[in-house]
């Protein structure tokens, strides 16, 4: 038996292939869930109340992910992993989540008044509960860490099947973009009743500062990465509010729902390594082939997935969203080129976490804001949505840059025609 697994170290190859194979069933299963909800509900409520539930939902997703430093990442990257670890861990996440709850409710009034809009007002408010249910649903991590991705998953089933199940009719029934709201609420509700009544260690306040101060230590790049995530996500919505106004940022919005799906093969295949590859650190040669097998099973799917958006964008406008989406054409064809460019090599950043070093990846994160505000913001002030579209794959190309030279480093053998080559079939 492994110290790190309950289960010998000779099953990690084929755990890990059939977590791919859960992983892989639940996304795909769930993103067409949640890409018809936001479809329909996109005919449903029309640009403009769309583009308002699009500056909430930056706002607040964005401040949840500041939160979200890599608490569980460490808790599954380091040796401990009895119930003290978790409940040490839990305190730390679950002390930051109050902190952000409260942080999303002054900030309410905030944004509502640099969007001069007062709805904006309740739906932050009533979205401030986002980070206490992320929270709550800690017990995911040790199914995590244990491999055991069938129950994680099903748990994780839960919030957009209920969401999907009272979200659509409140939409249909005039609800109006509060269904956006009480929808997602209702899920989280269940999720995390399902969850908490599953665990295998009591959710429980346990403070170590050695403890503290081992997390914060790996967590504080990861904060700087979130902060320079924040800036391009905050910022290209607020850039295309100011510039074009509020229903560009619901094709802005439009665009971002559906290239999203950009990231969800490497959500499956770096969901599923993380834990594999924390128990091979330093083995060089078995972490290349890791590395590049992994990168070219993303890529079978993200190259002609883009493809596909930067083809068939026209007609998505045409037959599912309706013509007064079709300026937000450019949008979707220029994010699709942007997330595939994002995508070559995406999960570099696993293998450095998993060997407690998250320095790397927040530059190459820090890189490409500072590349957006040069580019990106400025082209679209300039040239509208194609300058803008321009601007933001220039910034992708120069992080990549970055992202190459610490690839190189830990992974020196490893080269993108290795993991190009085999994903250009399926396209032609």
């Amino acid at each position: 038996m492994s110290g790190r697994f309950s289960f010998p170290r000779d099953q990690l190859r084929a755990r890990t292939v059939r977590g791919a194979v859960v992983t892989g069933a639940f996304l795909v299963a769930i993103d067409a869930l949640v890409v018809a909800q936001g479809l329909v509900v996109t005919r449903l409520l029309g640009p403009e109340l769309i583009g308002l539930y699009g500056i909430v939902t930056v706002t607040t997703m964005t401040l949840i992910a500041l939160k979200r430093v890599g608490i569980d990442e460490a808790y599954v990257q380091q040796e401990e992993a009895d119930e003290a670890e978790f409940q040490r861990a839990f305190t730390l996440e679950l002390g930051t989540s109050v902190l952000f709850a409260l942080l999303l409710c002054a900030l309410a009034p905030v944004v509502a008044a640099v969007y001069d809009d007062s709805r904006l007002l309740g739906l932050m408010l009533a979205s401030a509960y986002l980070p206490l249910a992320f929270a709550l649903q800690a017990p995911l991590w040790v199914f995590f860490r244990r491999m055991e991705y069938g129950r994680q998953r099903a748990l994780q089933a839960i919030q957009p099947l209920v969401s999907f199940a009272v979200t659509v009719p409140l939409a249909a029934s005039d609800f109006g973009v509060y269904s956006l709201i009480v929808g997602p609420l209702a899920g989280y509700v269940a999720a995390v009743a399902a969850t908490v009544a599953v665990s295998p260690f009591r959710l429980a306040l346990r403070w170590d500062r050695a403890a503290a101060v081992r997390y914060v230590r790996f967590s504080v790049w990861i904060l700087v990465a979130t902060v320079a995530t924040l800036v391009v996500q905050q910022g290209q919505v607020l850039a295309f509010d100011a510039v074009e106004g509020l229903a560009w940022v619901g094709f802005l919005t439009l665009a971002v729902t559906v290239t999203r799906y950009v990231d969800r093969a490497d959500q499956i295949v770096t969901a599923t390594i993380y834990p594999a590859i924390a128990a091979i650190q330093g083995r060089t040669r078995t972490l290349e082939e890791l590395f590049v097998k992994s990168n070219r099973a993303t890529l079978l799917w993200v190259l002609p997935f883009c493809v596909g958006l930067v083809l068939f964008a026209p007609d998505l406008v045409t037959f599912v969203v309706g013509e007064e989406w079709r300026d937000a054409e450019v949008l979707i064809q220029g994010l699709a080129i942007a997330g595939l460019l994002q995508h070559l090599g995406f999960n570099w950043f696993a293998f450095y976490r998993a060997h407690g070093d998250t320095r790397p990846p927040a530059l190459e994160a820090v890189v490409v804001a500072v590349a957006f505000v040069a580019l990106a913001v400025p082209g679209l002030v300039a040239w509208g949505a194609g300058g803008f579209v321009a601007g933001r794959i220039a910034a992708v190309v120069i992080g990549l840059g970055v992202r190459a030279r610490y690839v190189r480093r830990m992974l020196p053998a490893v080269t993108l025609r290795a993991i190009l080559l085999p994903a250009l079939p399926p396209v032609l």
